[in-house]
């Protein structure tokens, strides 16, 4: 099928939903991260409804004693929750008590973490659960026990990172303490299927966090590693392949807008000048992985989203489109080859990272069937790709107010940018 020009108009106007099959175990199960392999999150049961929800009472309630964010995903099989906590420990639960049955705790191997403690979930199969961690693990348990069956190392980084000091004299931040910068940590939760188990690494491209709470990310220098999607073996935890967000040729077509067509204002002269003295850039290129991705099990594609490059903004240094950060990309889930990619923002300068986890989803489009897949983005669109070949269907109208999106860093005062930070 070839695909009709960008259409911009309301999602939900666009299409009409077809039931796909992805179902994964039991219906009163939550086996997977997403729910099923296209990450519908969406559950089948329907004994609570909107006319008898109202009545819901708590049946219990679970303390972990673990002063810290949580962000997880609880995976239920059978009478059984596994989540993780934060700091990357796990504990099992009878899920009609809230009874703990089971809690490894994680000790890290390193105390300076990248990204702070929160940790997104565990996968659940073959009668292990697999977490990844804060230094970058991944490590599989007995699902009975909560004994560890191995542990790997998916990435590692001891190299420099930045610090406040690199910051002017003048800069009210200078003097301040830090809770984060860049690294390597595991927050997603890996996805488990077809004997294997997949997870991405975060905190390359990070940048600084002080005590303050904001990103500083105008220091520029080599700091991390590429970001990785990686494939273990279930059983043994033998690494089967890895694939670098970052490589050689990162810097693609110098494109002066986005692939839909919004310009971008960048200097191309400049950068392509600059390319031959900064051609190693993709070395520390970033493109962190923050979310569990789907997988097209017909197609056999896995596929996820990726951060933005490093450093942020301060740009001068990582000439090009920096492929294939601030990416939706989709991997052969047995080989990890590259299947096909789109770069929502090239040469991203204000952290439009792909964080959001993307949705397999089948369609009526202009009279045709067409096995989709959709993604939300940080920039305020929700956009529509032919997962087939990453083509994209069409975008969303904004969702989001929408305010200088690509407007490059400004001196003095700075501009506001929405969506982002602003007063």
């Amino acid at each position: 099928m070839k695909c009709s020009p960008l259409h911009r108009r309301p999602l939900l106007g666009a299409l009409a939903l077809a039931i796909p099959v992805l179902a994964w175990g039991q219906s009163t199960d939550w086996p997977l991260h997403g729910h099923d392999l296209g990450g519908q999150r969406f559950s089948p049961l329907t004994t609570i409804d909107t006319a008898n929800v109202k009545a819901l009472t708590p049946l219990w309630t679970y303390h972990s004693g673990v002063p810290a964010t949580f962000q997880t995903t609880p995976i239920v099989i059978g009478d059984r929750l596994y989540l993780s906590l934060p700091f990357s420990s796990v504990a099992a639960l009878d899920a009609r008590s809230g009874r703990e049955l089971w809690r490894y705790t994680h000790t890290p191997r390193t105390t300076k973490l990248c990204c702070g403690p929160a940790n997104r979930g565990v996968a659940v199969s073959g009668g292990r659960v697999f977490v990844g961690t804060v230094d970058g693990r991944l490590i599989a348990l007995d699902a009975a026990t909560g004994r560890v069956l191995w542990d790997v190392t998916v990435a590692s980084y001891q190299g420099s990172t930045e610090a406040t000091s690199q910051l002017a004299a003048s800069d009210p931040m200078s003097g301040g303490g830090t809770r984060g910068s860049t690294g390597v940590g595991i927050g997603a939760a890996p996805l488990a299927y077809d004997g294997k188990v997949f997870v991405g690494i975060a905190g390359v491209g990070y940048g600084l966090h002080p005590d303050q709470g904001l990103a500083v990310v105008g220091v520029s220098g080599q700091y991390g590693r590429p970001g990785l999607m990686a494939a273990f073996d279930q059983k043994t935890g033998k690494a089967l392949w890895h694939f670098d967000v970052t490589g050689p040729g990162w810097e693609g077509e110098f494109r002066g807008a986005t692939p839909d067509g919004v310009p971008l204002n960048r200097q191309l002269d400049s950068e392509r000048a600059a390319l031959a003295s900064r051609d190693s850039a993709w070395r520390f290129g970033g493109g962190s992985i923050y979310a569990t991705p789907v997988i097209d099990a017909r197609r056999h594609l896995l596929i996820f989203g990726t951060g933005n490059p490093s450093p942020q903004m301060a740009d001068v240094s990582r000439p090009g489109d920096n492929l294939y950060t601030s990416s939706l990309v989709a991997l052969d889930y047995r080989s990890g080859k590259l299947a096909w990619y789109y770069q929502q923002v090239p040469h991203d300068r204000w952290g439009y990272d792909v964080a959001s986890s993307p949705v397999l989803l089948d369609l009526d489009y202009q009279g045709h069937q067409v096995p989709a897949v959709a993604q939300a983005s940080k920039t305020g669109w929700v956009f529509v790709h032919d997962r087939r070949s990453g083509a994209l269907l069409f975008k969303s109208e904004p969702f989001v107010p929408q305010r200088n999106l690509f407007t490059p860093p400004q001196p003095g005062d700075g501009v506001v940018i929405a969506p982002g930070f602003g007063p």
